[in-house]
């Protein structure tokens, strides 16, 4: 009979080792790993700041020469708690800000009022759904955030723009911060391709 090179090891292990020792030893050395949840880490605590990945790609602008914004974004959280609020939904976050990047116009992502202005109802709208989905919304939020649904995106209103000889003037609206899971959004890029 030909022995292995490995052979006299497994002899050993037989001889010195019996299987329910073997199963013990095994169950010792893996309770550390149960025990801490299987190695997943939440968010640590303290401020958070979540990207969003991968970057959002949207058309906007409607009919006509395609026209498209590509934004890296963070979010923002204050704590340990809202960190995983946010990461757990970000697939609703997604949809939120590829719904608001699509409604936009040329002179709002144009001017760096009109980034703002995005920036801030972004930010109000994704914890208004934030907010919505985990049951916590008030009844301004909930009335607000209902309306704001039924509503098709082109229906949002638009920024009215007085253009003279000597300067561009750009009336946005006003937007109510609603405060959240989310504390601020970050346009980490922002390229817009005409």
């Amino acid at each position: 009979m030909k022995r292995g090179k490995f052979e006299p090891v497994r002899n050993l292990i037989r001889r010195t080792l019996p299987s329910r020792w073997a199963v013990a030893l095994c169950a010792t050395l893996a309770l550390p790993a149960l025990a801490s949840g299987g190695g997943h880490k939440g968010a640590a605590e303290g401020i958070n700041y979540i990207p969003i990945t991968p970057p959002l790609v949207v058309n906007y602008g409607g009919p006509g020469k395609s026209r498209y914004i590509k934004a890296e974004l963070s979010i923002r959280s204050e704590n340990a708690t809202d960190a995983n609020t946010v990461t757990h939904h970000l697939p609703l976050i997604r949809d939120k800000l590829v719904s608001i990047l699509s409604a936009q116009t040329d002179e709002i992502v144009s001017s760096a009022e009109g980034k703002e202005y995005l920036r801030t109802y972004a930010l109000a709208e994704i914890n208004k759904a934030l907010l919505q989905v985990q049951g916590l919304a008030t009844a301004e939020t909930s009335a607000t955030t209902s309306a704001t649904a039924s509503a098709t995106p082109a229906a949002e209103p638009a920024p009215t723009v007085t253009t003279t000889a000597t300067t561009t003037a750009t009336t946005l609206p006003t937007v109510t911060p609603v405060k959240g899971p989310a504390s601020d959004l970050y346009f980490n890029n922002f390229v817009v391709q005409k």
